[in-house]
């Protein structure tokens, strides 16, 4: 058994930001994580567990049957009931928090969405750690290391498993501290709790393992083993010094921040194939094709069938990168189109068409500001695939809301706003079936052709009249007033942003 406050602490669980509305943390013990959308669960567990849930099966409950809802789980021993929010509820169901008091049993409510399996598999690996090191001597996580080396698993996957080790997000940075990868579980960042080891390698200092936690015993002593791992890591790739090609040397070079002047970059982009004059406009884009393909594979296709433009290609982490040089009368929509086309036909040579994702930065003539554009590219690609597309190209003028999501507001921030502009059709939907959000959302993006949304629906547009009363009398809006579907657009994205859902497809 691990006790509560142990599970909270996991790095899925913290990302995940967890408020205790009832139930005592401290006297938990925790036997397993499980996740489930069934309303007759409690039939099914054995007792000690964590259930999570975002609250599908609880739709149009009554009070009463909320309350049965609980009295199941602690019945059959449940520990915890974890609800995310966002999917199914804004807000806590007051007889859920009521009856959970009543009956002693934890109630979590998450703030952010963290894909349960995440937590699932903190949990796991938490329970092998105490098994095979059940003194907390650590002998056990030096390996598990190594072994993610050996097996040529990455880099992202040595990060998850650091970051699993010692309970926080871990980070690789450049001598110059900039960003080289991160793992993908995520904890709550703050930038004065960190703890640094130094990675070497046979020419000295390579890089600094971040863990974003306060200095302990344990963050020291995981740090300290995993930077040998990492060191391992990196040696497999071409570094400063040891490059497989001129083209790898100059985008590694450019990345770590060795090339300062206007001058190195534009004498380096000519050695490896690019040359940019005085004046000449410059992107610089990252593409990746899912967890499944190798970004060596992916630039080597990149390379050999769908070059978009004169470019320097090179992997960076798990995205491959470039910089590209765009004709003097660039447009939009021209560059977005040959993007895309580049992306599907590498995709199609992968074997994985429509999964290739490329992502430009805007357009710039000054040639020292590329090395903070190459991982603003991968920002952008990484926005991208959070925000649910699936391939093709985006520029960054296309996520332009998304990245003023992403940087300026906090998670309560934005979950007040989409209660404030969208709560009453969630709950409608929630409640009743309907399919108002998912109506608001094809009318808007069909710039309000009552015709063209119909037909996306396959309702008649009577129907689709009716609905569209009925969201602006919920909302207390006119869909006539550019500023109420102002407000409704950016809402829409916000609520994709923060469930990772598809207003399509969500109910």
């Amino acid at each position: 058994m691990v006790p509560l406050s142990d599970v909270l602490a996991l790095p899925a669980f913290r990302a995940a930001v967890p408020t205790v509305l009832a139930g005592d943390v401290a006297g938990a013990e925790v036997r397993w994580v499980h996740s489930s959308e069934v309303y007759e669960m409690g039939a099914l567990l054995e007792g000690g567990e964590v259930l999570l849930t975002t609250g599908l099966g609880l739709h149009g409950r009554t009070d009463a049957q909320l309350a049965a809802y609980v009295d199941q789980l602690a019945d059959a021993g449940c520990v915890a009931l974890g609800l995310e929010l966002g999917r199914s509820f804004l807000d806590v169901p007051e007889p859920l928090v009521r009856r959970a008091r009543e009956r002693g049993l934890v109630l979590l409510v998450f703030g952010a969405v963290v894909p349960f399996e995440r937590h699932v598999e903190d949990f796991h690996e938490l329970v092998l750690q105490r098994r095979s090191d059940p003194d907390g001597g650590g002998g056990a996580i030096p390996r598990r290391f190594v072994d993610l080396v050996l097996s040529a698993a990455g880099l992202r996957a040595l990060l998850d498993e650091v970051a699993r080790a010692a309970g926080c997000q871990a980070e690789v940075h450049d001598l110059g501290g900039r960003l080289v990868e991160r793992s993908r579980i995520r904890t709550v960042r703050s930038p004065d709790e960190r703890t640094t080891a130094p990675v070497t390698g046979r020419r000295g200092a390579r890089a600094t393992l971040v863990l974003l936690a306060p200095p302990t015993s344990l963050t020291r002593r995981v740090a300290a083993e995993a930077a040998v791992a990492v060191a391992l890591e990196l040696a497999r790739h071409p570094g400063p010094g040891q490059h497989s090609s001129a083209e790898q040397a100059t985008i590694s070079d450019l990345h770590a921040g060795v090339l300062v002047s206007a001058s190195d970059v534009a004498t380096r982009l000519t050695h490896a194939g690019l040359r940019v004059a005085p004046g000449d406009l410059v992107a610089t884009t990252a593409l990746d094709a899912g967890p499944g393909v190798a970004p060596t594979d992916l630039l080597a296709a990149l390379r050999e069938h769908a070059a978009p433009a004169p470019a320097v290609a090179g992997v960076v982490g798990t995205h491959v990168v470039t910089v590209t040089r765009l004709p003097p009368s660039w447009e939009a929509r021209t560059v977005r189109r040959h993007l895309a086309e580049a992306a599907d036909e590498v995709g199609r040579h992968l074997g994985c068409p429509g999964s290739v994702l490329l992502a430009a930065t805007s357009p710039t003539d000054d040639l020292t500001t590329l090395a903070p554009r190459l991982e603003q590219a991968r920002d952008l690609l990484r926005l991208a695939r959070r925000h649910g597309s699936p391939g093709g190209a985006v520029l960054a003028r296309d996520l332009g809301v998304q990245r003023l999501l992403a940087s300026v507001t906090s998670p309560d921030e934005v979950a007040a706003f989409v209660a404030e502009q969208l709560g009453p059709l969630v709950d409608a939907d929630r409640s009743h079936g309907s399919a108002l959000l998912r109506t608001l959302d094809a009318y808007l993006r069909h710039a309000l052709s009552k015709a063209a949304t119909a037909q996306a629906l396959g309702i008649r547009r009577q129907s689709l009249y009716a609905r569209l009363e009925r969201v602006e009398r919920l909302l207390g809006v006119s869909l006539d007033d550019p500023e109420h579907r102002a407000g409704l657009t950016l809402a829409l994205t916000a609520w994709r942003l923060r469930t990772g859902l598809d207003p399509q497809a969500a109910f």
